[in-house]
């Protein structure tokens, strides 16, 4: 990891546009990393639209689609494939019986805690690499990186 680290002086003439670069380049090498571990049994959309469920709880497709910001047609796909699966069902709405929400199962929260912890599991291996100074570095770095992440009016 000490290869990656760039010293200070190299960093700080850095444009924004060169800055936004590296970021995602390097967030997206991270991320593609994370998701190489873990049960294989679900997808990333699948695992992000179990996630979604479990954070929003019972939703309706089409505020579903909205929220992973896909069609909904595709967001159709994948819930009709996790439905299948068992990890998620389609319950009445009781304020519109026309209408059904789609909640998680214990089972989609199991297979979900599975994925998390075997993720989790890679990145605190790759942190066990760290030199103190790195860490620090991180966890100062995690606030600004949470800043980043947080929509407008968060």
């Amino acid at each position: 990891m000490t290869g990656v680290t760039r010293p200070a002086a190299e960093t700080e003439g850095m444009t924004d546009v060169e800055l936004a670069a590296r970021l995602r380049m390097t967030l997206g090498r991270l991320s593609r990393r994370v998701r190489q571990y873990g049960p294989r049994t679900l997808t990333s959309s699948q695992a992000s639209t179990l996630s979604s469920l479990e954070a929003l709880g019972p939703v309706r497709l089409g505020d579903l689609a909205a929220h992973e910001g896909v069609s909904a047609p595709t967001q159709s796909r994948l819930v009709a494939s996790l439905e299948a699966q068992a990890l998620l069902r389609r319950t009445p709405d009781v304020d519109d019986r026309r209408a059904t929400l789609l909640e998680i199962t214990p089972e989609g929260r199991s297979q979900l805690e599975r994925l998390r912890t075997e993720r989790s599991a890679f990145l605190v291996e790759r942190l066990g690499t760290l030199s103190p100074e790195q860490r620090a570095a991180l966890v100062a770095a995690l606030d600004v990186l949470e800043s980043l992440a947080a929509s407008p009016g968060d």
